[in-house]
């Protein structure tokens, strides 16, 4: 059945078995997704709140550099059909993938991850972090911290789990499991902490009491420790610190301990095109997954200096002789986090921000994430544009913040626009030439206005 389903994709395409959607082919063959994967010779699952794509893209490059032939689905489609869609587009028409021990290197979707780990055997399974988001899908992260419990219940003991040191979550869920590799900021001074997103956890995950911290990160990452039961975060196996992090990339240092006699302990740097203290989690996370994979440390961090910036994290377009930066937002962190990697720069050299939002399915429909952050530093000193459906509630959370009670025009508020594409003409006229105008969107206005740009020739089409 494999191999007419394969064949039947084959013929309609003339090439691939893309053309067949995953959950059509599961249900003309049930199974078809992990009978694929035996022809595998590893699979890393990449899941978690924020950072999932850019990790996977990560861990892609670096295991390409290291001469493996990988599979991954790139376009950052992440639920169980997708997963099954990416190995059928490798599959020939004899219904095996074509090219013989190959990595699959695959995203997925926080809540699609246990069922995805139940089809496809999973070599390493890589969580980056657990945040509040999409209320009205996933219900308050403590769901997604019960789905997984079960799933790390009954994942095989040889499974290799690479876990962020930083997230109190993640260490309770860990526990005393064998084979996990953790990842986590180095030197306390690196943390930069961002006191301007809600924390999602306060008490102890173990007794219920208040947690202390010596620093913070990204909300509640950071040192944290429980003086009621003796809770707290372990020293990382791999660290990350920031030396130098601008508006364009960073310079991250990496260390590492011995693994046991195949990696010796070391450290290394390298510059990376993508900013933010949260891509050098998902560097670091990269990296400690390659290392389950068998890539030297070393060898790992020196790939990371030649790889692309993935589909609208940081990507950078010219427009009429604009720097045009792609920024994608979803959830109350990556929009602080964004918004203090902004407030970093001068306003001469971000003049200009595009705030376009939407309510889509896939973005999640409550939009009262808002009320988590202080995005206030995303536009003060500067002018924006709001676009996109949900864009007056944005306009609202800005009022209170900006106008208060009594009322008056938003500073710098140029106004809501009819559509994405009419924002980003009104940002482009409010950015000098040569100065850089910040495109910050959610899910679907992202892909949206990405379509937008294809079709005038301004960028590419998303990866596949």
């Amino acid at each position: 059945m494999v191999g007419r389903v394969a064949a039947r994709a084959s013929r309609a395409t003339g090439r691939r078995g893309s053309a067949i959607p995953g959950y059509v082919a599961e249900l003309a063959a049930p199974g078809i997704t992990a009978r694929l994967a035996t022809d595998l010779a590893s699979v890393c699952l990449v899941s978690g709140t924020n950072g999932k794509t850019s990790t996977a893209h990560y861990l892609a490059g670096i295991l390409s550099a290291a001469g493996r032939h990988v599979i991954a689905n790139r376009s950052g489609a992440n639920l169980q059909q997708a997963v099954a869609s990416t190995l059928m587009a490798e599959a020939g028409a004899g219904g095996r993938l074509r090219h013989a021990e190959a990595t699959a290197v695959l995203e997925v979707d926080e809540a699609a991850l246990p069922p995805v780990v139940e089809a496809v055997p999973a070599s390493v399974v890589v969580l980056t972090n657990l945040f509040r988001d999409q209320l009205d899908r996933f219900g308050e992260t403590d769901r997604i911290v019960r789905i997984w419990a079960g799933m790390l219940e009954r994942l095989p003991a040889d499974t290799i789990i690479v876990w962020c040191a930083d997230d109190p979550r993640q260490r309770a869920l860990i526990g005393d499991r064998p084979r996990t590799v953790s990842f986590g900021l180095g030197a306390p001074d690196s943390a930069a902490g961002e006191p301007h997103v809600a924390t999602d956890v306060s008490g102890c995950p173990v007794c219920g009491a208040a947690l202390t911290y010596r620093w913070t990160s990204i909300a509640h990452l950071g040192a944290y420790g429980c003086p009621s039961c003796g809770f707290g975060r372990p020293q990382p196996w791999i660290t990350v610190d920031a030396v130098e992090r601008t508006f364009t990339g960073q310079t991250l240092r990496f260390g590492w301990a011995a693994m046991a006699d195949r990696i010796p302990a070391g450290g290394a740097s390298v510059g990376v095109r993508l900013p933010s203290l949260g891509n050098a989690y998902n560097a670091a996370a990269a990296v400690a997954a390659a290392a389950a994979l068998g890539v030297q440390p070393a060898q790992a961090v020196a790939a990371l200096a030649g790889l692309s910036v993935p589909f609208a994290r940081f990507e950078e377009l010219d427009i009429e002789g604009r720097r045009v930066v792609l920024a994608l937002i979803k959830n109350p962190a990556s929009l602080g986090e964004l918004a203090q990697l902004i407030a970093g720069a001068r306003p001469a050299e971000v003049p200009c921000v595009l705030l376009v939002f939407s309510d889509n399915h896939q973005d999640g429909r409550d939009v009262s994430w808002y009320w988590d952050v202080d995005p206030t530093r995303l536009v003060r000193g500067r002018s924006f544009v709001i676009a996109g459906r949900p864009g007056l509630d944005f306009e609202v959370r800005l009022k209170y913040l900006l106008v208060g009670e009594n009322g008056g025009a938003i500073p710098g508020y140029l106004g809501m626009a009819d559509s994405p594409a009419m924002g980003l003409q009104w940002a482009i006229a409010a950015t000098p030439v040569g100065a850089t105008c910040v495109v910050a969107a959610t899910y679907t206005a992202m892909i949206a206005l990405r379509a937008e740009l294809a079709s005038k020739s301004l960028t590419s089409a998303m990866p596949l």
